[in-house]
């Protein structure tokens, strides 16, 4: 009988174990955030002119508002540069998704478009495509489809 014991006792140590280690899938699911990050292109539909866009997964730090996520912006064409240099990103609970200055201040607000990619909504009179350079799932910034 102690034998058995020992033996059950081992099990559910190792058992614990697994589920502390390895988790049990239901905590520390892909966040949208973690689905959207990686490379990106951005491009301005009226000039043609476009940048590459990396979107880290990575909360911004310091005085910045809660909620934004790094982005590195590099090769940017001209008609794009001013306002590139330094920005963040979030996704918005109504759908969507923003670029946003270190301060918090809207570049260009983005929702799900015909294609293949993300379509400026905001402000008006600014019309950037979002397209991802590898598979994301885009329906995740679709309310009620998370």
């Amino acid at each position: 009988m102690g034998r058995s014991l020992s033996r059950l006792g081992a099990l559910l140590s190792a058992a614990l174990f697994s589920l502390v280690f390895f988790g049990t899938g239901l905590v520390g699911a892909e966040t949208v955030e973690h689905g959207l990050a990686g490379p990106w292109r951005l491009a301005d539909e009226v000039s043609g002119a476009s940048c590459a866009l990396y979107l880290h997964a990575e909360q911004v730090g310091g005085a910045a508002p809660a909620g934004l996520f790094r982005a590195e912006v590099t090769s940017c064409g001209a008609d794009l540069a001013s306002g590139m240099a330094s920005l963040s990103w979030r996704t918005l609970p109504q759908g969507g998704m923003e670029l946003v200055a270190p301060d918090g201040a809207l570049i260009a607000a983005f929702d799900v478009g015909e294609r293949e990619g993300l379509s400026s909504i905001a402000p008006a009179g600014v019309f950037l495509v979002l397209m991802p350079e590898a598979p994301v799932e885009l329906s995740s910034l679709i309310p009620g489809a998370r």
